[in-house]
Parts: C-alpha cells; sequence; structure tokens
C-alpha cells in the first residue's frame, strides 16, 4: 500500500536538513514497527535503534547500517506534528481507502467508533467519565461490509460534541462524494453520533442515509414497552 511513505509527505518536518540524520520515512517506519512488535513508547526507541530487524525495516543495514532514531529525536518528531499534518494524513487514508476499490461501490457503510487509549505521566489528556481515566478517544471510521479502515483521527479523551461530529461526517461524505457519485453511503453509529444537524443535512443529500442510537428516555422507554417486554420473555 506504501502507508507509511504516502504519510510521511503529509509531515512537515523544518528540522536544519545539514543536522538531520534519519528521515521521516525511517522515523515513521521504526515507531509504528515497534508498535506493531509491542514496543509502544518512545523510551523503546533507546534500547531498539541498533535491533538488527528494525533497522532492516527501515532500510538500513543489519549489520553496518547506523542507528536508528533515538528517543528525544522520535519525541522530536511526535511533536513537530501539527492539526494540519494530521488533516493531511486523515485525507490520505481516506484517499487510500477510495483507491482500494476498482469500481465504484453501490453503497458502503461508515461505521463510526471511537475508543479510549489511556494515557499517564505529563501526557495532554481529559478524563472520560464513561471510562473512568483520563485518555484519548481517537475516532476510527471503518466500511461496515467490507472492513476496510475509512479514516481515523486523534480527539481529546472528552466526550465529542455534537457539532463536531457533525461537521466531520460532513467533510467526510462530501470528499467520498467527489469519487463516488451515485454510492449509497449509510452512516452506521451509537447514540453519541446522533446529531439532529447531521440527520437534517443527511435527508437533504443525494443517495445518504444514517444509522444511529438513541439515547434512552422515559418517554422512548414507553413507547418500545411492548417489545422491550417481548424480547425479554424470548
Amino acid at each position: 500500500m506504501g502507508l507509511i511513505d504516502r504519510i510521511s509527505n503529509c509531515i512537515t518536518y523544518n528540522r536544519d536538513q545539514r543536522y538531520v540524520d534519519h528521515t521521516v520515512v525511517e522515523m515513521l517506519t521504526q515507531r509504528v514497527t515497534q508498535i506493531a512488535a509491542g514496543y509502544e513508547d518512545c523510551n523503546d526507541c533507546d534500547d531498539l535503534r541498533d535491533d538488527i530487524i528494525f533497522k532492516l525495516c527501515a532500510g538500513r543495514s543489519p549489520q553496518t547500517g547506523d542507528s536508528l532514531a533515538s528517543q528525544p529525536t522520535m519525541s522530536r518528531l511526535e511533536n513537530s506534528v501539527d492539526s494540519k499534518d494530521l488533516y493531511r494524513i486523515g485525507q490520505e487514508l481516506v484517499d487510500i481507502f477510495v483507491e482500494s476499490y476498482d469500481r465504484e461501490p453501490g453503497v458502503i457503510i461508515l461505521d463510526c467508533d471511537d475508543t479510549n487509549n489511556n494515557t499517564y505521566g505529563q501526557q495532554q489528556n481529559l478524563y472520560n467519565h464513561y471510562y473512568r481515566d483520563h485518555c484519548y478517544m481517537p475516532l476510527h471510521i471503518y466500511e461496515g461490509l467490507s472492513g476496510k479502515l475509512i479514516t481515523t483521527i486523534l480527539k481529546p479523551g472528552r466526550r465529542s460534541k455534537q457539532s463536531d461530529i457533525a461537521s466531520f461526517l460532513k467533510k467526510l461524505i462530501l470528499h467520498l462524494r467527489e469519487e463516488w457519485v451515485n454510492t449509497i453511503i449509510i452512516v452506521w453509529g451509537d447514540s453519541h453520533f446522533t446529531s439532529p444537524d447531521f440527520m437534517r443535512w443527511c435527508e437533504e443529500q443525494y443517495n445518504t442515509g444514517y444509522i444511529t442510537g438513541v439515547s434512552g428516555h422515559p418517554g422512548l422507554h414507553k413507547m418500545a414497552a411492548t417489545t422491550i417486554e417481548a424480547a425479554e420473555r424470548i
């Protein structure tokens, strides 16, 4: 897929090239492969920068190649990535998803789900009452029929505002619609993706719909009482 190469082109790294020993592609490859192997902390870079497998993955000679990036170098890269870089990365993931089809699909399902990524130490984060911890809450969107990743965005740990969700989904659908004019696009998510603004917008769009949960309240419980009682008897 060339995923790491394409993501590296989205990152603006303004260090003086005279003092750079590691390219963005090399550092991303090192970071991704270390995480995939279970070494998720930047501190692990110091112990693994001469590991022959990680050097090989990053395109350096296992025996004679220079060492990979250290923890300070990797942290410097991660802290240099700003919101514009992240936005470009998100768009690149969507483009890779579109390119995975050889023709316009008849229907796709945008399966939306966020998940907690607990934090510790001095990491920037917010408290989430549902998970009862400090965390980030990255939003992942997969295609519900094929399981392919469409895109993912990093979010703070607080519950997402409906207006933010609506704005993001509108941008995503319009971007997909530029490529696939007639595809039926269905948004699927739990109750906090139920935005009145987004629902009204969907109903005005061609071949666009939604299936979302609704937060419970006494009125709904009363209307659904018969169905709930029947399900409980089964």
